[in-house]
C-alpha cells in the first residue's frame, strides 16, 4: 500500500492486461495506507458501540463479538472500499491529527504493559522458586538477568562503533544518555529503600527494561537517514548503505514491531478492567466470585446450586432448572455468567492499534512515495518517536519503583 510496486506486480502477472491508472496517494501511498487502517479503526468503533453494555453470553448482542465473523469481515471490506471514495482533504487532517493522537495513546498503553511484563516475569520466576524450592526457576531467573544485561552492553558497543563517529554530536548524546539512564535505573532497582518497599524488585525488570530501551536507542540510529557526505555531513549512519545490514534491521524490526503490536494489544484489551478500574459491573461480576462461604465456586455454579436445592425442596418446579440450564447454553461457555472481558475496550485497544500501525507503516506521515522497498522507520521523525519512547519506557519503570516511596498511603500492585 505504501508504493506502487503491488500495482506494478499485477502488471506483471497478468502480461499487462491489468494495468491499474490510479494517482499517488488515492490507491497508495501514505493516504492510502491510512484508507485502510482508517476503515479498520472505524469498524472497531462500530463493533465496539453496538457491544457497548453487554455483561454476559445471555445478552442478545454478544454473539455480535463472538460470532458472525463472515458478515464482520465482509463488512469491513466494505468499509475499505467506502473509504477510498472519501476526498483526500479528509485524510491529510486524519493522518496528522487523529490518527497520530491515537498511535500516542497506544504506545503509552503498550509501555506500560511492557513494563508490567517485565515485573510479572520476573516475580514468577521468583514466586515459582519459591513456592517448589527448585533450582530451575533460580537459574532461569539468573541466566535471563545475565543475558539481557549482555544484550544492552552489546547493543550499547555496537552504537558507539558505528554511529558516534566524529561530528555525530547527535548520536553521542542519545547513546550516552541511555547508557547513564539504564545504569542509573540498575541502581535504583537494588537500592535498600525501593526493596524494602518491593521485595521482589531487582535487576532482573531493570535489565529487560534496558535492554528494549537500548535496542530502541539502536533501532533509532540505524534507522535514521544516511545524510550528504558530498554536502560534508559526517556519515552517523553507516548502515544506511549496506545492503546486508538493513535487511537485518528490517527483518528483525519487522519481527519486533509485529510481536510488540501482537502482545500489547492482546494483553491491554483482555486487562482493560485493570487499566480503567472502577466499579463496574464487569468487577462486580467479578467479586462476587471470590466472596462467600463457597470462594471457590464460579456464579453460575452458586445460581446452579441453588436452583437445585430449591428444586429438591419443593421450592420451585423442575422446569425452572430446565430453564436456567437452556438459557446458559453448553458446559464450555464459561461467559453464561459475566463476560471475561469488557467487549467495549476491547474495540478501542483495537482502534488504536490500526492508527499505531498506520503511523509504523507510513514512518509517521514522513513515507517517500518513490521508494521501491518498504523500510519501516527511516525517517527523522521515526528516529525521534523511537528515542521519546525510550526515555518514557525508562522513566515509568524508574516511577514504579519510587512511587510506592514518595506515596507510602497508597495500595501498589
Amino acid at each position: 500500500m505504501t508504493t506502487s510496486w503491488g500495482i506494478d506486480l499485477v502488471k506483471r502477472i497478468s502480461w499487462g492486461f491489468i494495468s491499474l491508472k490510479c494517482p499517488e496517494g488515492l490507491c497508495y501511498g501514505t493516504l492510502a495506507v491510512h484508507r485502510m487502517c482508517f476503515s479498520l479503526s472505524l469498524w472497531h468503533i462500530i463493533l465496539g458501540l453496538l457491544t457497548m453494555g453487554v455483561v454476559d453470553s445471555r445478552h442478545p448482542r454478544a454473539k455480535l463479538q463472538n460470532g458472525f465473523w463472515l458478515p464482520k469481515f465482509v463488512g469491513w471490506l466494505l468499509l475499505a472500499a467506502l473509504s477510498f471514495a472519501i476526498p483526500n482533504g479528509f485524510f491529510e487532517f486524519y493522518s496528522r491529527y487523529v490518527a497520530m493522537a491515537g498511535a500516542a495513546v497506544f504506545l503509552l498503553i503498550q509501555l506500560v504493559l511492557l513494563v508490567d511484563f517485565a515485573y510479572n516475569l520476573a516475580e514468577g520466576c521468583i514466586d515459582r522458586w519459591e513456592e517448589t524450592e527448585r533450582p530451575l526457576w533460580r537459574n532461569l531467573l539468573v541466566s535471563g538477568t545475565i543475558g539481557v544485561y549482555v544484550a544492552f552492553v552489546g547493543m550499547t558497543v555496537v552504537d558507539y562503533v558505528f554511529f558516534a563517529a566524529e561530528g555525530c554530536g547527535r548520536n553521542q548524546f542519545f547513546i550516552t544518555a541511555n547508557m547513564l539512564a539504564c545504569i542509573g535505573v540498575s541502581a535504583i532497582s537494588v537500592h535498600p529503600r525501593v526493596q524494602e518497599a518491593n521485595l521482589k524488585s531487582g535487576l532482573a525488570q531493570a535489565g529487560m527494561v534496558s535492554a528494549y530501551a537500548t535496542y530502541l536507542v539502536t533501532s533509532a540510529l540505524a534507522g535514521s537517514p544516511p545524510g550528504k557526505p558530498e554536502s560534508g555531513e559526517p556519515v552517523c549512519n553507516p548502515w544506511a548503505g549496506m545492503a546486508g545490514a538493513r535487511a537485518t534491521m528490517a527483518v528483525v524490526g519487522a519481527f519486533f514491531t509485529i510481536g510488540a503490536i501482537c502482545y500489547s494489544t492482546t494483553n491491554a484489551a483482555v486487562k482493560g478492567n485493570m487499566l480503567i478500574r472502577s466499579n463496574s459491573e464487569y468487577e462486580a461480576l467479578a467479586g462476587d466470585e471470590s466472596s462467600g462461604p463457597m470462594a471457590g465456586e464460579s456464579n453460575a455454579q452458586l445460581r446452579e446450586n441453588a436452583l437445585r436445592e430449591a428444586v429438591a425442596s419443593g421450592a420451585l418446579p423442575l422446569s425452572a432448572l430446565n430453564d436456567y440450564e437452556g438459557d446458559t447454553g453448553s458446559d464450555s461457555d464459561d461467559e453464561k455468567s459475566g463476560v471475561q472481558y469488557n467487549y467495549t475496550y476491547f474495540h478501542v485497544i483495537f482502534c488504536l492499534a490500526a492508527m499505531y500501525v498506520a503511523m509504523l507503516l507510513t514512518n509517521w506521515n514522513s513515507i517517500s512515495s518513490e521508494d521501491r522497498v518498504i523500510i519501516i522507520g527511516r525517517s527523522h521523525t521515526a528516529v525521534w518517536v523511537k528515542i521519546v519512547t525510550s526515555w518514557l519506557c525508562i522513566l515509568m519503570y524508574s516511577w514504579s519503583m519510587v512511587a510506592p516511596i514518595v506515596l507510602p498511603d497508597r495500595e501498589w500492585s
